[in-house]
C-alpha cells in the first residue's frame, strides 16, 4: 500500500476531497499514472481485503473499503464523486450499495452519507435492493433525542435552538470577572419576546451604533501620516507608520473615517505590503469585521484599477491575508471587484481566480455565487471606501473575464444552488449572440453543461437554442453533449 499513500495523504489533508486537485499521480509499482487516480482508487477499494473477522458470515463485506478509517472512507467517497462522470456508473452503485446496504454500525454516519451522495449523482436507474431511496435525508435533519426532550417543554432561546432561557441565565447573569457568561448582560436581553412586534424586531436587529466624529487633534494626525505614509523610505519607517495608523484607529474608535482621511491605497507596494501583513483593526459594525476593512482600503483599491499584473511582493500578501480571513475577503475584494461598473478586466480576473482557488473553502464560493446571482440587492451592496463607492455597482457587467472567472469557479466542482444554476442559464441565452465568437464564453458553457447538466437538463432546449448561436469550434461538443444519442 505504500505506492498508495500520496493520494490517501491528499484524501486526509483536504478539506473537500477532488479529483482534479489532485492531478499528479506516482507512476511506480502498482499504482500506475494510467488510469487515471479516480478508476484506480475505485478499482483498489472494490478489491477483496485481508481476513476480517466477520467475512465468513458476511463475505459480501469483504472489500478493502471497508477496513479504511471512518474519515478516510468519506473523503474517498467525495473524492471518486467528484470525477463520478469519468467512472464505471455499475461499479460506483456497487460501492455505493455495500455502505448503505451494510448492517448499523458497520460504517459510520458520513460514510453513508458519502455513499447517499454518490448514488444520486449516478444516472437514474431502479432501485436497489436494501437501499431506501430517501435514506439518511430525513434522519440528517433530526435533532438528538436529548435535544427533542428538551423542545417539548422549554421556552426556546432561538427558535432553532430549544433550550430553555432560564437553564442558561446563570452564565449570563455573573460579573464582569467571571470570565465566562456574557460580561453581566442577561441572556433574557438577546431573547425576542413571542408577541414583539415582527418589525421592530428587524429594526433592532439592523440598528447599529454610529462611529463618533473624528475630533480636531485626531484629523491633524491623521493628515501628518497622510503625507508621511506616500514618502516612506524603509521597512523600519513604514512599520513605524502602520504603528501610528493602528493607534489613531484604535484612539478614534472610527477606524473607517482614518483610513478614509490618510488614503493609505496611495502608498507604494512595498508599504502596502507591510500595512497588509501588520496593520490590525478591530470593526464590530463593518461585515467581515478588521480584516475586511483591511482589505478594502489597502488591496481593493489597488485592483479596481488594475490594468496589468499586480506586482509579486503585493500579491502574495494580500494572499495571505485572504487565507486568514477568506469571509473578510469574500466581501472586500471578491463583490466589489466583481460589480465594478466598468466590468471585469483580464487582469482583475486572474487575482480573482487564485484568491477563489487558493483561499476560499467551496461553502464560500457556493454562498457568494448565489448572493450575486440570486441575491437581493440589497445583499449585493459593495464594501468599498466612500472614494470608491462611484467606481462600484450593485449590478453585474458581463465580460468575457467574468465568464472566466465563472469557468474556474465550476471547474473546482463546486455545489451551486438551484437558483443559482436557474440565473446562469438566463444569463447564457441573452449574451450568447453577444458572446458568439467568444472562446472564453463557450468555453464557459461547455464547462457548464458538463458539470451541471444533472441540474439542468431539464433546460436542454434553452441551453441548446443558445450553443447554436455561438460560432467557435467548441460549438459542436457542446451540441453533442446537449443532444442525446438517438
Amino acid at each position: 500500500m505504500e505506492q498508495w499513500l500520496p493520494l490517501f495523504r491528499h484524501l486526509l489533508a483536504c478539506p473537500v476531497a477532488n479529483a482534479a486537485a489532485f492531478s499528479s499521480f506516482p507512476a511506480s509499482g502498482e499504482c500506475p499514472s494510467s488510469p487515471p487516480p479516480a478508476t484506480a482508487l475505485l478499482r483498489i477499494l472494490l478489491s477483496p481485503a485481508p481476513t476480517l473477522p466477520d467475512s465468513a458470515s458476511d463475505p459480501t463485506a469483504a472489500i478493502l473499503f471497508q477496513i479504511l478509517p471512518p474519515f478516510l472512507q468519506s473523503q474517498a467517497l467525495s473524492f471518486l464523486a467528484s470525477s463520478a462522470h469519468l467512472l464505471d456508473p455499475h461499479l460506483l452503485r456497487s460501492l455505493a450499495a455495500r455502505v448503505l446496504s451494510a448492517p448499523p454500525g458497520r460504517y459510520g454516519f458520513w460514510a453513508r452519507r458519502g455513499a447517499r451522495h454518490l448514488l444520486d449523482g449516478l444516472p437514474e436507474e431502479e432501485g436497489i435492493p436494501g437501499v431506501a431511496s430517501d435514506e439518511f435525508v430525513d434522519g440528517f435533519h433530526e435533532p438528538p433525542p436529548w435535544l427533542k426532550e428538551a423542545a417539548a417543554w422549554a421556552r426556546p432561546v432561538l427558535p432553532w435552538l430549544p433550550i430553555d432561557c432560564r437553564s442558561l441565565m446563570g452564565s449570563g447573569t455573573r460579573g464582569r470577572g467571571a470570565g465566562d457568561g456574557l460580561d453581566g448582560i442577561g441572556l433574557e436581553t438577546f431573547v425576542l419576546a413571542q408577541d414583539e412586534d415582527v418589525e421592530m424586531q428587524e429594526a433592532e436587529c439592523v440598528s447599529q451604533p454610529q462611529a463618533p466624529p473624528l475630533g480636531d487633534q485626531i484629523v491633524q494626525r491623521a493628515l501628518a501620516v497622510q503625507k508621511e505614509i506616500v514618502t516612506v523610505e524603509s521597512g523600519l519607517v513604514a512599520q513605524r507608520v502602520v504603528k501610528d495608523l493602528q493607534d489613531l484607529c484604535v484612539e478614534s474608535r472610527n477606524a473607517t473615517a482614518v483610513l478614509s482621511l490618510v488614503q493609505p491605497w496611495e502608498a507604494d507596494d512595498e508599504t502596502l505590503r507591510v500595512l497588509l501583513s501588520n496593520l490590525v483593526l478591530q470593526e464590530d459594525g463593518m461585515c467581515g469585521g478588521g480584516p475586511a476593512l483591511v482589505l478594502c482600503s489597502v488591496f481593493l483599491p489597488q485592483l479596481l484599477e488594475l490594468q496589468r499584473p499586480p506586482s509579486s511582493v503585493l500579491l502574495s500578501a494580500a494572499l495571505d491575508l485572504c487565507k486568514r480571513h477568506p469571509a473578510a475577503a469574500l466581501e472586500a475584494v471578491l463583490f466589489p471587484l466583481v460589480l465594478r461598473k466598468g466590468g471585469l478586466n483580464v487582469p482583475q480576473c486572474d487575482v480573482l481566480t487564485r484568491i477563489v482557488k487558493e483561499c476560499m473553502h467551496p461553502l464560500h464560493i457556493a454562498a457568494f455565487c448565489h448572493r450575486l446571482l440570486s441575491g437581493e440587492e440589497q445583499e449585493r451592496k459593495p464594501l468599498c471606501m466612500p472614494q470608491h463607492h462611484e467606481s462600484v455597482g450593485t449590478h453585474l457587467v458581463w465580460t468575457e473575464s467574468l465568464f472566466t472567472l465563472f469557468y474556474s469557479i465550476l471547474s473546482q466542482d463546486i455545489c451551486l444552488t438551484p437558483s443559482t444554476i436557474d440565473e446562469l442559464i438566463s444569463v447564457i441565452d441573452e449574451r450568447a449572440s453577444e458572446f458568439s465568437r467568444s472562446l472564453k464564453f463557450s468555453n464557459f458553457l461547455k464547462c457548464f453543461v458538463l458539470k451541471c447538466w444533472h441540474q439542468c437538463k431539464n433546460q436542454r432546449v434553452l441551453l441548446e437554442r443558445a450553443a447554436e448561436r455561438t460560432n467557435t469550434f467548441l460549438t459542436k461538443a457542446i451540441l453533442a453533449k446537449l443532444r442525446p444519442a438517438s
